[in-house]
This record gives structure tokens, sequence and C-alpha cells, in this order.
């Protein structure tokens, strides 16, 4: 009967424990980085009340019995931790970063010498603490580290030959200004070469777009000549002159009919000017069809046009000649022979008044358009070499600038205005004066066992001793990217954790009943004399 009172008060302990690490769960929901715990049960262990027998086929044998256990409560299992990225936080300091992937962050005290990687579990035996926090700043001594004052380790980085330092780790510091300065005349001497060598591409194009432009101009003149040249030997000129003459008789006789529709006479020096007028205006399209639509006009034989006009004109003096009667079955007929040899007669005049590509027309607003288009082109190309002109004397300017300041450099730390740290861990500092250098590369460890981590407090981790091997990687690849300017919030999920305190909540409650109820048993058995 004791036995139910030790399996009441194991499980007590047990669902107390399990409480601890929802709370902590809980109260680290906002801490950067932070992982979850959960916890496991596992039963204690039994104590066999009678043990079993394999059983016995013989005459007068029995079967097998199996044995009878009463067990001890429960224990804890495991308390595993979810190592899995949390969602990212934005953040405006430029040296705040996280890791998208699973490898973390190398930090810890100032070593006496750099770590070499050669040997295995170098990390591991160094002292060195792994983080998932990147929230790192800049000391008074320039080195990085984060908010607890741990320094952060990574690749060095060698401003002559360019290359990383991969085989040791070093605390990652600032450069000298003796360095900066040597960067800053190194970044401006560049820079004046690139502007000399952008100018002289400039003028190039130029020189390039200038010829062009020479050329559609050529182009240009040449159709222009052409086109002139038709319409001086087709008489065009004149022919609108006469068409401009024709239309304004056409209008005043118009309007002289209007003011007394009855006469006649003036009615039919109306229809009079109007046909001259059309005759005129077709005779245009037709030698300017000569300009825009050639190939159409060569469809057409001269004594084809004169018919379609003729047909149209002997319908239309027809019609007006008839007393207009729409019941009429003459009118009627009239009518619609007219529209026909209208609509044949405007086919005609539509065909002839098609621009084509190949026409001298054509050709001549293609080169005109061709000649704006190179005009606006070495407008630009124009604008390009004025500023590239204007880039090389700044660039001169600043270089020689950087020269006088660089003589006051010494082999104190280097200031930058701000920060950018790379997804593969590269950190880029930029001066006030626009100078860029890179300043180191932060390195990732991988470990084989995440669950063999041990946390510390802080939001360290220290490898235990199942975590395995703690290797040493460039970020960017399989064990993660840096995200600059982001921080990674707490993987702690809040549904999760109230529903787990609720069912720990009763699992409690439970195991104190049996307590409770053990000793009420306990109470009868005593008082069963009295």
């Amino acid at each position: 009967m004791v036995r139910s009172m030790f399996a009441g008060v194991a499980g007590l302990r047990a669902h107390q424990s399990k409480m601890d690490v929802i709370g902590n769960n809980i109260a680290n929901v906002n801490t950067w980085g932070f992982k979850a715990g959960s916890m496991s049960f596992k039963d204690a262990m039994y104590q066999n009340s009678s043990s079993g027998s394999g059983g016995n086929t013989e005459t007068g044998g029995i079967g097998a019995v199996n044995a009878n256990q009463v067990g001890y409560g429960v224990t804890t299992g495991a308390i595993t931790y979810d190592f899995s990225t949390g969602s990212m936080a934005p953040s405006a300091n430029g040296l705040d970063c996280m890791i998208d992937g699973t490898g973390f962050f190398i930090v810890g005290p100032m070593l006496g010498s750099p770590l070499s990687l050669s040997g295995e579990d170098a990390v591991k035996s160094s002292g060195l603490y792994l983080s998932r926090v990147g929230k790192f700043k800049v000391d008074p001594n320039g080195y990085l580290t984060d908010d607890s004052g741990n320094y952060v380790y990574g690749f060095g980085y060698d401003q002559n030959t360019q290359k990383y330092d991969t085989a040791t780790l070093i605390p990652l510091q600032l450069p000298t200004k003796a360095a900066l300065a040597s960067q800053a005349t190194k970044q401006n001497g560049e820079q004046v070469t690139k502007a000399l060598a952008d100018l002289n591409a400039a003028k190039s194009a130029y020189n390039t777009q200038n010829a062009k432009y020479a050329a559609a101009k050529d182009t240009y003149i040449l159709a222009q000549k052409d086109y002139d040249k038709i319409r001086v030997d087709e008489g065009i000129e004149s022919q609108e002159t006469l068409v401009k003459k024709y239309k304004q008789e056409m209008t005043d006789a118009y309007d002289a009919w209007q003011e007394d529709r009855t006469d006649e006479d003036l009615r039919d020096k109306y229809y009079t000017a109007s046909n001259a007028y059309e005759k005129a205006n077709y005779d245009l399209i037709i030698k300017n069809s000569k300009l825009q639509a050639p190939k159409a006009l060569d469809k057409y034989t001269t004594a084809e046009l004169d018919k379609y006009y003729k047909d149209y004109n002997d319908a239309l003096k027809l019609y007006r000649e008839t007393v207009e009667k729409p019941d009429s079955a003459p009118y009627i007929a009239l009518k619609e022979d007219l529209d026909k040899k209208m609509a044949d007669w405007e086919t005609v005049q539509n065909n002839l008044s098609a621009l084509e590509d190949s026409s001298p027309l054509g050709k001549r607003d293609s080169a005109k358009l061709k000649v704006d288009t190179e005009s606006a082109k070495l407008s630009a190309a124009s604008v390009a070499v004025d500023k590239a002109q204007a880039a090389l004397a700044a660039a001169q300017k600043t270089s020689s600038k950087t020269e006088q300041d660089n003589s006051k450099a010494d082999d104190s730390l280097g200031e930058f205005s701000s920060y950018k740290i790379q997804q593969d861990g590269t950190i880029v500092g930029t001066t006030s004066g626009a100078v860029t250098m890179i300043i180191g590369k932060i390195a990732l460890g991988s470990v084989q066992n995440t669950g063999g981590l041990e946390k510390d407090s802080g939001y360290y981790y220290t490898p235990g001793a199942s975590a395995g091997n703690v290797s040493v990687f460039e970020a960017g690849g399989s064990e993660g990217r840096i995200m600059g300017n982001y921080l990674e919030m707490a993987k702690v999920d809040l549904a999760t954790e109230m529903t787990d305190m609720i069912t720990t909540q009763r699992g409690f409650q439970a195991n104190s009943k049996i307590i409770t109820v053990t000793d009420q048993m306990l109470e009868e058995l005593v008082n069963m004399k009295r």
C-alpha cells in the first residue's frame, strides 16, 4: 500500500519538473535566440510480486504464467530542446545578425594565441562558447563582442593578399588608422583609374554615336532629295494649289446656293465647282501615290483610273438630273448605282493614299525618325561625357585630399560610421569618408549532436560529452547563412506551452489524490482495532 504513495510522490516530482521546464520556456518567450525545452516522462523501477514461468507441456504440466510487477511511479525521461531557426526580427543596428540555419556563433574570453583548427575538438577544448544570438557591438579596444562582453571569433582578413585565414580562429578586431589610410589610398586610386576609363569609354561612345548621327543625316538628305524630285516632276505643288483654289470655289458656290436654294443656276454652279474639286483632288491623290504608294499605283493602268472617276461622275450626274422621288423604282436604281460607283472610286483613293514603308515618303519619314533618334542618343552621349569628366575631377580631388590626410594616420584603431554583415559572415565597415574595408569574417560552429549541448547562463551553450565534435565553417553553406540587420526570436510556441501547462497541472492534481487516498487507506488500517 505504501508503494502507491511512493508512486504519487514520484509523480508529483516529475510533474513539478515538467512545470519548471514550461515556466522557463514562458519566462524566456522574448529572449533572443532562446530554444524551448520539452520534457518527457518514463516509468520508474518495478518490483516483481511473483515471477513468471515458461510453462510445461509434459503430462500433468501447466502453461506459462506471466510475472506480476508493481511499479514505483515515474521519473524524468529526457529534456530536449528545439534547435530549429526562430522567426526573424528586423534590427536597425548594422552589427546585429542571426543565423538562418543550424550553425552557432563562436564566442568566449580572450585566448592567449590564435586557435588552430588543425586538431580535433579544437573548439571543444578551448573553453569557448556557442551562441545563437548575434547581438554584437565594438568595444573600446576595437574588438567585436556580444552584449555580455564575450569576444566574437572568426577568420582574419589579410588586406594585402585579400584572403581569409580559415586555418585559425581569432577575436575579430577593427583595423588601424594606418591600414584604413592605405585602403583609402588604394580605393581612391582605383576610383581615379575607373573614372578615367569611364571618361575614355564615354568619349569613344560619343564619337561612335556622332558617326551614326552623320550617317543618318546623309541618308535623310538623299531620301528628301528623292522625295522633292518626284514632287517637282509630278507638279504636285501646283496641283495642291489648284485643289485649294477649286475647294474655295466649291465652298463659295455652295454658300451662294444656300442663300437661295430655288435658284437652279446657283445649284448648277455648285455642281460644276464640286466636280472640278473632286477631279483635281483625285488627280492629286494619283500624283501623291508615286510618293507614298507606288506599289498600289502599279496595280492600275491610267485608263482604269480614269474609268473609276468617269463611272462615278456619270452616275452622279445622272442622279442629280433625276427628280428626287424616293418611292419611284428608277430613283432607287440610280441611287444604288451611284453608291456602288462611289464605293469603287473611294476604294481606289484609299488604296492610293495608304503609306508604304518602301515608298519615297516612307523612306524619308523613316530617315527623319532615325535622325531624331540618333540626335537624342548623341545628346545623351554628350551628357555622359560631361558627367564622366566631372566624376574624374571629383575622384582626383578626393585622392589628393586623402593623400594629405593619410600622412597623419597612426596605429590607433580605425573609426567606422556604419557596418554591414554579409550572408557569408563578412563584416564590411564604412568610414565617414565612404571608404569601405573588410574587417573579417564571422565563423560558424557545427555540432554533431545538438541534443548534447548544455545550456549556460546568458544564452550560451557548452558542448557536453555526447555533443560530438564541433566543426568550424564559413557561413553561406549547409550550416546556414548570416542575415544582417536581423535578430532571431525565441523558439517558443505559447499556445503549446499553455496547453502543456494545463495537462501538467491536472497530472499534478491526480498524483496528489493518490497520496490523499493512500493516506486514507492507511488511516483505516490503523483504526481497525479500536
